[in-house]
């Protein structure tokens, strides 16, 4: 089960996809010499300009063309004509709050992000926070306090906006559900808030609905979330939760090893705590 389970879920084919990683910023530094393209540690992602930038898409899109040169070029420039565009929006000073409402998403984040910039957020675990960005799905912009108390707006109202976006984002997205005993519901859309659909009383109650309440769950990186059965059997918790604490090594934006135990509707409990460096030495996603 657990092998077939990380067959599925982990990334393959890293030379092929660090192969495409360097093609794209080639063509990239042709289209758009003006700006500076960086190879990042994760191959389908680029930095730019100090932020990070997914392929995932890009990639996608050029398996389903002809996949000549000029296919991909004309993918690149259409794709980042358009993510720039919400990135220069997002840089404005001036987004006021009928602007940012429709775009406010949570995202889980560790508590390190709060020392390097004054990020609007609320508690969650003692590595963890719910943070709030201003998303396009091109790109996003972190939510501070200045931009807060300049929309005069609370940080409740802004957590509520933001989980209500999320919940209407997240229909009809994939999950993979494999029934009870030894049941297991995974959310893994990379779209930067699969981690955060923990919190979402909604699909914790769909989550309960197919394996089972109380069920335990592990957010190793923030593009990641998979919940299972709480039973008796030590060979499958033993084998999720090694699962859980891989991923957290292996996959970028890493989150947390922690183990949670939910119940729908009630407080997320911790089962366990262990020490996370990697997350606390983590970039800005």
């Amino acid at each position: 089960m657990i092998s077939r389970f990380t067959r599925l879920f982990k990334k393959t084919d890293l030379d092929e996809q660090r192969a495409f990683q360097l093609r794209v910023q080639g063509i990239l530094k042709q289209l758009y010499p003006d700006r500076d393209f960086t190879i990042t540690p994760e191959p389908l992602t680029l930095g730019c300009d100090g932020q990070t930038l997914g392929l995932t898409n890009l990639r996608s899109n050029f398996l389903l063309s002809s996949k000549t040169e000029a296919d991909l070029r004309d993918l690149i420039k259409e794709q980042f004509d358009s993510i720039f565009s919400s990135t220069d929006y997002l840089d404005r000073d001036d987004i006021d709050w009928s602007e940012a409402e429709p775009l406010l998403m949570p995202q889980l984040m560790p508590v390190s992000f709060l020392e390097k910039m004054p990020l609007v957020n609320l508690p969650f675990s003692a590595e963890i926070v719910i943070g709030f960005v201003i998303d396009t799905e091109k790109a996003y912009s972190y939510v501070n306090e200045q931009q807060r108390v300049r929309w005069q707006v609370s940080t409740d109202a802004i957590r509520d906006t933001a989980f209500t976006n999320l919940r209407s984002r997240s229909q009809g997205i994939e999950m993979v559900a494999v029934p009870k005993p030894n049941g297991l519901f995974v959310v893994n859309t990379l779209d930067g808030f699969d981690a955060v659909r923990l919190l979402d009383e909604e699909l914790q109650e769909l989550v309960a609905e197919h394996i089972g309440s109380p069920f335990l769950a592990g957010i190793p990186n923030r593009d990641f979330l998979i919940c299972w059965s709480k039973n008796d059997d030590r060979d499958f918790q033993g084998q999720m939760i090694t699962q859980v604490s891989n991923d957290f090594d292996e996959r970028p934006y890493p989150l947390s090893r922690v183990v949670f135990e939910i119940i729908p509707g009630r407080e997320i409990a911790e089962v366990a705590r262990p020490t996370d460096a990697r997350a606390s030495a983590a970039d800005l996603n």
